[in-house]
């Protein structure tokens, strides 16, 4: 399944905010939600396959207005071609194991952060309609997010609404340090405002912690680093943190001097965070 998770579009035919891919993490095939065709984001990540191909043009919400109808509609269809099989005749998912073909997710994800959308919580409510209508009961409502805006209370109702119908929240923390945070990240967000969210927000709702951590210059992560990174999930078990998901780099990265970690690399890391925090940590590789 390496080369069909390496290959991953938030395009799919004509349709303009749903696509199907398949995803390392959730572990098979999984339907995005793209609220952010413009790619408004408060990170620029180094990693980031949107930044790579160009496709961040303009960061502000306002210019990505949500045709609900169409967004109902794309989800219907991809939902039902999963159901009856049409979507593995297509010429790349036919490559797709049959114990795959199974719908893991449907994950707001797509161009940017989704919690910056004003859509976000009127599309949560599409998503957890359509999923209760055509869904198995497995699939889950998963949200994509940089925590930046978890504490706000549009998006905690929302999030309610999600884990109502089987949902997760999968954060992202890439850092242990507010120096390799701006490394990665490049955001005028601090660290610190990032853990504080994590830290209020676990306390009322569970998340899955994911974790993206490439080669820099052709250097891993340094221990320290590692150990930092380590001490602020152990801060954060106060809270409900489900597990850690642990991955590098698998697509185009919009920097030539990021690269994916070795699975011994990263193998290496995940045993660190395992041992110190206790948590289920889980790696997931470039390939």
């Amino acid at each position: 399944m390496s080369s069909l998770v390496q290959y991953h579009p938030r395009s799919f035919r004509e349709f303009c905010y749903v696509y199907p891919v398949v995803s390392r993490r959730s572990g098979g095939l999984s339907i995005g939600v793209n609220l952010s065709p413009s790619g408004q984001c408060n990170f620029s990540c180094v990693y980031c396959q949107v930044l790579a191909e160009g496709g961040r043009k303009q960061a502000d919400a306002k210019f990505d207005f949500i045709d609900f109808d169409c967004l109902e509609l794309e989800l219907r269809q991809i939902v039902g071609m999963v159901g009856n099989g049409s979507l593995f005749q297509d010429d790349w998912f036919s490559r797709l194991p049959v114990e795959k073909r199974i719908l893991k997710d449907i994950a707001f994800s797509g161009d940017g952060e989704p919690t910056l959308s004003f859509a976000f919580p009127e599309a949560v409510r599409c998503v957890a309609m359509i999923r209760k209508q055509l869904c198995d009961e497995t699939a889950k409502i998963v949200l994509i997010t940089n925590g930046t805006m978890l504490h706000t209370e549009s998006v905690q109702i929302a999030i309610e609404t999600m884990l109502k119908h089987n949902g997760e929240v999968w954060v992202k923390l890439d850092a242990g340090t507010q120096e390799y945070f701006q490394t990665i990240a490049c955001s005028a967000i601090r660290y610190d405002k990032i853990l504080d969210n994590l830290t209020e927000f676990t306390k009322k709702f569970p998340i899955v912690i994911q974790s993206c951590f490439p080669s820099i210059k052709g250097q891993t992560p340094n221990e320290s680093e590692i150990r930092q990174y380590s001490q602020r999930l152990i801060s954060l078990q106060t809270g409900n943190v489900l597990r850690v998901q642990i991955y590098t780099t698998a697509r185009n990265t919009p920097e030539q001097w990021v690269s994916p970690l070795t699975n011994e690399q990263l193998d290496s890391i995940a045993k660190t965070v395992r041992n110190l925090t206790g948590l289920q940590v889980d790696a997931f590789y470039s390939s």
